[in-house]
């Protein structure tokens, strides 16, 4: 904004004072000054948000520039238009030099015409004109001067570029259209004012002004936009903007579809579930069409009649269905139509009031359909989906960010003060100084003091009187008497002390730094600030004003810089300041836009106060944005507008809550997300130390290191003497258990472990079953010595590897020669072609230069090569893994050898004794199977998952967790309802034996680990960690309660707590099994982050706590009668009306509504109070939740004013809508970092989303095409697999859904038996019509190919359901009519046939791609938050049994009722998962904090026999649970969420293989796997390879040698068997990325290594071929050198036969040749003998040649039938394995001539050349 603005601004609202001074106070009711103050108020907040806004602005750096051309047409799409409207530099601002459009005086003038414009729209409404009527006429002249400006602007504007002209002129160009809309809006609202003052003063004319016309001038609201625009100016490329446009909105329509999608699916659910819920118990003899408050029951309850299964009304009512109009009923929680249905399933999804309609559906229907509906509604659209939209957003804002970073960047010249260090040059030559030490050596400051400021002992004192001052503050209580004031007073003059000594240390350090230095750094600045105001403060006028106690709370943010951890989180989160302050600007504009529409469009509605004035509406907008009650602010605005404009406002008001809720708060967590991103660089570094971190340390445990401090004592033992009678020593005894012991026989070498599950890896395979098989071997001679000293050596050499860098290699040539001894151990290197090689691979051929003749190693040789900049070393992570791993080990043995106490269970059980080996046995067993096994690969793989989830623990624990979730099971049933007492556990038999029977079994369990693994002081101990400690504290109470099994608890006993501990016991299963073990151990990892917001947030409480407590402290208590409004009135009784209803009736809160007598009490309100700082953190800690925070809003208001309604308004916006996205944005950075996917690169991270793409891909279920004989057939394919077929089925499935609009069911038919009649008449055809579709894609694609997709599959069933229905519902009516059982027939065929149809419209996400896609992100979310999820239900279980101990019999107060207690563990259930979504928690907690005296309580009661709850308790309870399951539980669904989105939905441009590649290489795969076995021959990968197109393609021109390396990888690693599709598309993903980039550490190892010996064996063949290739050719000249000898030599009577035959010993023949000889032996239809070498090599390749024509021919047969192109590149593939080894003889071989042509000694020289290099 320009000074001119600002003075503009300036001078605005001193004249708005000036016009208040003009105001009589005479005509002012004391009632409107709160309105008064709040609108002022609203001003001054808009005058800082303009003024907020010029701190992102960009200064222009030219005004003038040359004309762009734009290519915008009339017929452009909306988006185009859009991305126009983004670019905030006008056409004509930009490209026109105009000295009119470019005056600044003008520019200004118009800004403040928007501003004034804005202003005088919210003032105009009624109530505020009533309030001052001359306003009116203000707002007249005001509207009239402003519209004119904008006329002279546009005239300006149309005389200089045209009216309609080019591009540029003024009704083509984007903007300018926006502007002549804006234009009209003002001239049409001149109009309208204008016709409503001739209304009144020409009453004569008979012109009826409606106070409806007012709404026409609401679009004017969009001025501020303008107002905005022409203060920001920043440019945007405008190809840039189209290509996130086009992303963005693409991705947020296709979620917004998926929403819909899932939104529609519930809302015809509940029409069809629930129907008409208007059953409502009412007094005998109420006239269903016209209800009183005095014929419902108290409260009014949802009924259903006996036997429904519903709530059955008592004795004196009746269950009976009123006729109510949907404005009386309140629109909410209806199902009685599909519009109904669907506002009904949106407002629920919000998680807001959703539960009274549960209770409703609860008493209507059965319980299972309702919890079943209301459960997965809650999950899967509040949880699951709604998080969609914040990965959608995540991922645009991250796109942004990168492409528009210097938006974020400041482009002015970096301030001296922003470094710390400067050089200095003195006499000693050039240094670096501190900033501090620079400026006070060129300052006449005094050197002491500024030692002593900067001194460490002189912050901390600062810092503790902050603190001291903080804690001092917060002891202030209000007692509500004369001893409040008094101590007021006391308590300011400290506060002036305190104030004092802050000054005093503001001023020693302007002092000791100097003014210039002081005030240049932030930190300072904030305290100088702090001084400023808290000395105003110090005032005592101002003092009672509380105008500046900010400045007195707010110094406790400055013990943030007590904590470096916390200032660097702090300064991590909101030190990027720009984005999230350009974020807060954002949506206040928004909130300020909306406000006003919103003022404009519903402050003529009668009887409707939340939209009298501009203060109300805001307020009233800003609560939608939290949600909280929003729901009934929507049905109060629906019940005040007629009824044909309700529609309408829902759709209002729907938009406005999924814009605010779905993007806005979604922006907030995307922004945090981008703060907490790191750096490339640094996820790297990070990547490395987190491998540092997971290598295996060295030292034992603690406790086993215990044993080193006792003196060793190994076991020896005594050899007999031999025949020579000499004496021997003792040995020790594991010296002789070497030769006479069983011992198992393993692989002996690591690195061939390695080596094999490189290749099990790679391949897709598990390891083998020889490498797993282990063998057992007892002494028994000479052989067995052999063996054992074989198995010392290879140890001994495999340890000096690995202590000595010079000999690493010793063990891997030692290897190949002890493996080759030992049967299977050696498999690998027997198998393969080549030698196996672990790690020492990769050095390839200079490790074995590397050795001289004698075996030694050369140690110049040996040395390191120099790594690159940026490399890193992958084997020395292995390497120093496996080093630690040995010593630990080594350890580990020396401590069994040396101490006989060690690795004895409990010190007593013996290491081998009996006992232990079959405790081990028992304890150790579980679940294995083999799936590499040829003849049950298939079905293991079939049932892998269901294999892997029985492995993942043992038998035993298996065991635990079936018999810990029966005995959880039966906690549920106990309950100290009834009273008698029967349910109780030590008065109920089976709760007791279920209690026994989980003590005993655990006990053994417990007792066969010890025995097997001991208690603590062994290496593999029962108790090691937390969650073993668990399992001891839950044994332990539950065998106290079992032996104790108290009869009395008393409140707040220990046999209460031992009740709570036992309540712990669903918590055993976190040590049971290892995943939601680690779902705790990821949320510990990221306690320290998760600490630091809580602190935070702890803080921010605190600060506005006490400003809570100076502000409202002690001023909130009130009369429970608000007709009195002094405490010496408030006595005596008085009528309150009692809560009957929601629904309207007549006489309601009037004189027929039911009341009682109450007494007047004098206090303060219910929920919360500010008298104190612990009351006022608990009152701020359930308004962070967004619970409640609007009551307190509320009674601040009534009780307090405006100022304190600001307050509120600006904790809720600062520690909700920010402070609560970093719980969002912690728990997402914590979850990722854990996962490992947030310390990967960027390529690393496509290539971890790439592999869990292609793992999740599968062959396409497309049948075969068939021939072109079969022309029907061909037709009827062309047809069934054309788009314009499926989309005409979509639809009908759409359209199938909607006659599902109305309720199916009996009672409908009385109502609406046409439209009923309608609707399944037409989902018949329908049926009939998908039964066509069926018959005709069986045709198509015959029986069995229809049968190999799964959605024929589904199509088929849901197909023949549908005609089961149809016969069963048209055809079985009469004879069900006959046997007088129509209605029960009917009731079922409407079930039947809605399942049908509901069925029949989830198939529509398979018919869409995006849809598939989306669903498949849920699913996959719920498949991986499996584990997170059941975390979340044991923990709540321990809740909810704990919530039955404390909390189990209080009485029913406000939120407690039929519904809502604690009566039993099932009851406890449903309120802590209504808690978990934040439904009045708090409600519910103030209701269980009761105690005496408002409850009945004695001394000596138990529990269950009073009706009282637990103050401390349930402030301990419901806030843990409430801090532990939302905000930190919940959130990691959206760190799942955002995990798969990118997994799934990423875009083209982010994706290593996208999509289409993927699906074209399934095509191909369908072309070649004609079988669709699910695999091919590996001869066929060749074949497979050239058919590729896109990113899979390899050409064989350009890259021939990469394809031989593909070739020879499948062959290797699948050893000639057949390839799957998973193989191939691995492969063909490592070589088409970088794997230097896309790969992490171990896996890039292992790689490497494979892709070392397949170019190795390659180089090898192609040696190997080309070595043949020269000896061949040798041979054919010699052969065509004898040929000529032999025609020479037949003049002279040579033999030719024995010539020719002395030829054949010169070389062996090839297999070709040998062919043609015998052909040529023949003597049928041949040449002659006499022919020669060179002819019958011709005659060879023509016949090669025929016989490729000839499969060629075959080919292409083949390929017309599958509807495949041929390519040229086919005719050099060969399928059998002879036709292969001419293809790779013919890629390495010269032309024919050529050959011939080559000279013998060319020949000779060559193979001498190539046996010189190999040597």
């Amino acid at each position: 904004m320009t000074s001119t603005t600002a003075k503009l601004l300036g001078g605005l609202f001193p004249s708005l004072e000036d016009y208040k001074s003009q105001i009589e106070l005479k005509k002012f009711r004391i009632r409107y000054l709160p309105k008064t103050l709040s609108f002022l108020l609203c001003l001054s907040a808009c005058r800082a948000a303009a003024l907020s806004t010029t701190m992102l602005t960009r200064r222009k750096s030219s005004i003038d520039g040359t004309k762009s051309e734009r290519s915008r047409r009339r017929g452009e799409s909306i988006g185009g238009a859009f991305t126009d409207m983004i670019n905030l530099e006008p056409t004509a601002i930009i490209n026109k030099s105009t000295e009119l459009l470019h005056e600044r005086f003008l520019r200004d003038m118009v800004r403040a015409a928007c501003l004034l414009s804005m202003i005088s729209l919210c003032l105009h409404t009624p109530d505020t004109i009533k309030m001052w009527p001359p306003l009116n006429y203000i707002i007249l002249v005001n509207d009239i001067l402003v519209t004119l400006i904008f006329i002279g602007e546009a005239a300006a504007t149309i005389n200089q570029n045209g009216l309609f002209d080019n591009q540029n002129s003024y009704l083509r160009d984007r903007w300018y259209q926006f502007e002549f809309f804006l234009l009209i809006n003002h001239i049409l609202s001149c109009v309208i004012h204008i016709y409503e003052f001739c209304s009144i003063w020409f009453p004569s004319l008979n012109f009826f002004y409606y106070p409806w016309f007012g709404a026409l001038r609401s679009a004017r609201s969009f001025i501020f936009l303008r107002f905005i625009r022409s203060i920001v100016r920043f440019k945007l490329p405008k190809k840039t903007i189209k290509l996130i446009m086009k992303r963005s909105s693409q991705q947020i329509q296709n979620v917004t579809i998926f929403f819909m999608f899932f939104v529609f699916s519930y809302a015809i659910m509940g029409v069809q579930l629930f129907g008409r819920l208007n059953y409502h118990c009412v007094v005998n003899g109420t006239d269903p069409h016209n209800v009183t408050i005095a014929d419902l029951a108290i409260p009014d309850t949802m009924c259903s009649q006996k036997g429904a299964g519903g709530y059955e009304c008592p004795g004196n009512m009746v269950c009976m269905r009123l006729e109510l109009q949907p404005q009386a009923e309140g629109f909410y929680g209806q199902f009685s139509d599909f519009a109904s249905s669907l506002f009904t399933v949106y407002l629920a999804a919000s998680q807001e009031g959703w539960v009274y309609v549960l209770y409703d559906c609860l008493d209507s229907m059965p319980s299972f359909l309702a919890f079943f509906y209301f459960v997965t509604l809650i999950f899967f659209l509040a949880w699951l989906v709604k998080n969609v939209f914040i990965a959608v957003i995540t991922e645009t804002f991250a796109e942004i960010r990168v492409r528009f970073a210097e938006m974020w960047q400041t482009r002015e010249a970096t301030s001296d003060h922003a470094y710390t260090q400067k050089l200095e040059k003195d006499e000693n030559g050039w240094k670096l100084v501190e900033v501090d030490k620079y400026n006070r050596a060129h300052s006449n400051n005094s050197l002491f003091l500024h030692t002593i400021v900067t001194s460490t002992v002189f912050q901390t004192i600062m810092q503790l009187l902050i603190l001291a001052n903080a804690i001092f503050h917060a002891t202030f209580v209000f007692y509500h008497d004369e001893s409040d004031q008094i101590r007021k007073v006391f308590y300011y003059y400290v506060e002036v002390g305190f104030t004092i000594l802050f000054n005093t240390e503001v001023a020693i350090k302007v002092y000791a730094f100097g003014w210039n230095a002081y005030i240049s750094r932030g930190q300072h600045k904030f305290d100088f600030l702090l001084c400023v105001g808290s000395s105003l403060n110090a005032i005592w006028i101002l003092y009672e004003t509380n105008f500046f106690t900010y400045f007195q709370v707010f110094r406790i943010a400055r013990l943030i810089k007590a904590s470096p951890m916390l200032e660097d989180f702090v300064y991590k989160i909101f030190g990027p300041g720009k984005k999230l302050g350009g974020l807060v600007i954002f949506t206040a504009i928004l909130l300020l836009v909306t406000s006003a529409i919103s003022l404009q469009l519903f402050c003529y509605v009668p009887k409707l106060n939340r939209f009298t004035n501009f203060a109300a509406a805001f307020m009233t907008m800003f609560q939608i944005i939290t949600q909280e009650g929003w729901t009934d602010v929507v049905i109060e605005i629906l019940r005040a507008c007629n009824e044909q404009a309700v529609p309408f406002v829902a759709i209002y008001f729907v938009a406005y809550h999924l814009l605010v809720t779905l993007f806005v708060l979604s922006l907030f967590v995307a922004v945090i997300l981008d703060n907490l991103e790191m750096d490339e660089e640094l996820k790297k570094v990070k990547q490395l130390k987190a491998r540092e971190q997971d290598t295996i340390k060295t030292t034992l445990p603690m406790r086993l290191r215990i044993f080193n401090r006792f003196p060793t004592a190994p076991t020896m033992v005594t050899m007999k003497k031999v025949s020579s009678e000499f004496p021997l020593p003792k040995i020790r005894d594991s010296f002789t258990r070497q030769f006479a012991d069983e011992f198992v026989e393993t692989s002996e070498d690591p690195m061939q472990e390695i080596g094999l599950k490189v290749r099990s890896m790679l391949s897709g395979k598990g390891p083998s079953k020889e490498t797993r098989i282990t063998t057992t071997i007892r002494h028994v001679g000479q052989l067995s010595n052999k063996t054992i000293l074989t198995s010392i050596l290879t140890e001994s050499n495999r340890n000096r590897a690995l202590f000595s860098e010079s000999n690493q290699h010793l063990a891997n040539f030692t290897r190949s020669n002890t493996s080759s001894k030992h049967g299977k151990s050696g498999i690998l290197s027997a198998t393969s072609r080549s030698r196996t090689r672990g790690l020492a691979s990769l050095k390839g051929k200079n490790m074995v230069e590397g050795f001289k003749e004698n075996g030694d190693l050369r140690p110049e040789d040996t040395a390191r090569k120099v790594e690159k900049h940026g490399e890193i070393d992958f084997k020395a992570f292995q390497m120093k893994r496996a080093h630690a791993e040995i010593t630990r080990n080594r350890i580990e043995e020396e401590m069994r050898e040396n101490h006989p106490m060690f690795d004895r269970p409990l010190f007593l059980v013996g290491r081998e004794s009996s006992l232990r080996r079959m405790c081990q046995m028992i304890a150790h067993s579980r679940h294995s199977y083999d799936q590499n096994d040829g003849q049950h690969r298939k079905n293991s793989n079939k049932y892998k998952q269901f294999h892997d989830l029985l492995a993942i623990i043992t038998y035993l624990d298996w065991a635990m967790v079936l018999v810990t979730t029966l005995s959880c099971c039966s906690m549920l049933w106990e309950s100290p309802w009834p009273l008698t007492g029967e349910n109780l556990i030590f008065n109920n038999f089976y709760l007791q034996i279920a209690e026994y029977i989980f003590v005993l079994v655990m006990s053994f369990e417990l007792t066969v680990k010890c025995i097997a693994n001991g208690l603590f002081f062994t290496p593999k101990a029962l108790v090691t960690d937390v969650g073993d400690i668990l399992t001891i504290f839950i044994y332990i109470t539950s065998l106290i309660f079992v032996i104790w099994m108290p009869t009395h608890i008393e409140i707040n006993s220990w046999a209460q707590l031992l009740m709570i501990c036992r309540a712990s016991r669903p918590l055993r299963v976190y040590a049971l099994i290892p995943h939601i073990r680690r779902v705790v151990v990821e949320l510990c990892r990221g306690f320290r982050e998760i600490l630091l917001v809580t602190i935070l947030l702890v803080v921010l409480m605190f600060i506005f706590a006490s400003f809570g407590v100076q502000l409202v402290g002690g001023k909130l208590a009130a009369c429970n009668d608000l007709s009195i409004t002094s405490r010496e009135n408030c006595t005596g009784l008085y009528d309150v009306k009692l809560f009957v209803t929601r629904l309207e009736v007549y006489g309601k809160n009037e004189a027929m509504h039911p009341s009682i007598i109450v007494p007047r009490v004098w206090t303060n309100p219910r929920n919360f109070n500010f008298d104190h700082i612990g009351n006022a953190m608990l009152a701020l800690f359930e308004t962070l939740s967004y619970k409640g925070w609007n009551v307190v809003r509320d009674v601040l208001y009534i009780r307090h004013g405006a100022w304190a309604v600001i307050f509120i308004h600006i904790y809720v916006f600062i520690g909700c809508m920010i402070g609560l996205t970093l719980f969002v944005g912690v728990v997402v950075a914590n979850y990722t970092e854990n996962r490992g996917t947030a310390l990967l690169t960027v390529d690393q991270r496509r290539w971890h989303d790439l592999k869990a793409r292609l793992k999740m891909a599968q062959p396409l279920h497309v049948p075969p095409k068939p021939p072109e004989s079969a022309k029907v057939r061909c037709y009827l394919y062309d047809m069934t697999t054309s788009r314009w077929f499926k989309q005409t089925f979509a639809a009908l499935v759409v359209l199938n859904s909607l006659t599902l609009i109305i309720p199916w069911n009996v009672s409908e038919e009385r109502d609406r038996k046409k439209s009923l009649l309608t609707c399944t008449l037409f989902s018949a055809l329908f049926n009939i019509l998908f039964t066509l579709e069926c018959l005709l894609k069986m045709i198509a694609f015959t029986l069995s190919g229809f049968w190999q997709s799964r959605r024929n599959r589904i199509d088929l069933i849901i197909t023949v359901l549908g005609i089961n229905w149809i016969v069963f519902h048209f055809l079985f009516q009469l004879p069900a009519y006959f046997a007088g059982g129509i209605s029960e027939w009917k009731r079922l065929t409407y079930t039947y046939g809605y399942l049908v149809v509901i069925l029949r419209f989830f198939t529509i996400a398979g018919r869409k791609s995006t849809l598939k896609m989306l669903m498949l992100t849920v699913v996959m979310s719920m498949v991986r938050s499996s584990f997170i999820i059941a975390a979340m239900f044991l923990l709540v279980l321990f809740y909810a049994n704990a919530g039955v101990v404390l909390f189990g019999m209080v009485k029913y107060g406000q939120a407690v009722g039929k519904h809502v207690n604690f009566r039993n563990g099932r009851e406890a259930l449903v309120v802590l998962f209504r808690s978990v979504t934040g439904e009045d928690w708090n409600d519910i907690m103030h209701d269980c904090m009761r105690a005496p005296p408002f409850c009945n309580w004695h001394p000596g009661l138990s529990y269950w026999q009073t009706d009282c709850g637990n103050y401390v308790g349930a402030i301990v309870y419901f806030c843990s649970f409430y801090l532990i399951i939302t905000y930190i539980v919940l959130n990691l669904l959206v760190a799942i969420i955002m995990e798969n989105f990118s997994l799934f939905y990423s875009s083209v441009e982010d994706q290593l293989l996208s999509y289409a590649d993927i699906r074209n290489f399934q095509l191909i795969w369908n072309m070649v796997d004609v079988e669709q076995k699910r695999s091919i021959p590996v001869r066929r990968v060749k074949f497979l390879l050239r058919l590729l197109r896109g990113r899979l393609e390899v050409p064989d021109e350009s890259d021939g040698l990469l394809f031989k390396h593909m070739c020879h990888e499948m062959e290797r690693l699948h050893n000639g068997d057949d390839v799957s599709f998973h193989d191939v598309l691995n492969m063909l993903s490592y070589r088409s990325v970088d794997i230097r980039k896309n790969l992490q550490l171990e896996e890039l190892l292992q790689r490497e290594e494979l892709e070392y010996i397949i170019e190795e064996e390659v180089a090898k063949h192609t040696i190997r071929q080309w070595l043949e290739h020269c000896l061949k050719n040798i041979k054919a000249k010699q052969n065509n050198t004898l040929g000529k000898m032999s025609s020479i030599g037949s003049t002279f009577a040579f033999p030719q036969q024995d010539v020719l035959t002395k030829g054949v010993f010169l070389t062996e023949a090839s297999p070709d040749e040998e062919s043609l000889q015998g052909e040529r032996g023949s003597g049928k239809k041949k040449a002659s003998r006499g022919n020669s070498i060179t002819e019958i090599v011709t005659e060879a390749q023509k016949k090669s040649v025929k016989r490729g024509a000839d499969k060629i021919k075959e080919r292409r047969g083949t390929l017309r039938q599958m509807q495949m192109g041929t390519y040229d590149e086919l005719e050099e593939v060969e399928e059998d394995e002879d036709t292969d080894a001419e293809v790779r003889r013919s890629s390495f071989e010269y032309s024919g001539s050529d050959v011939i042509q080559m000279s013998h000694e060319k020949q000779l020289e060559d193979v001498k050349t190539w046996w010189t290099l190999c040597d």
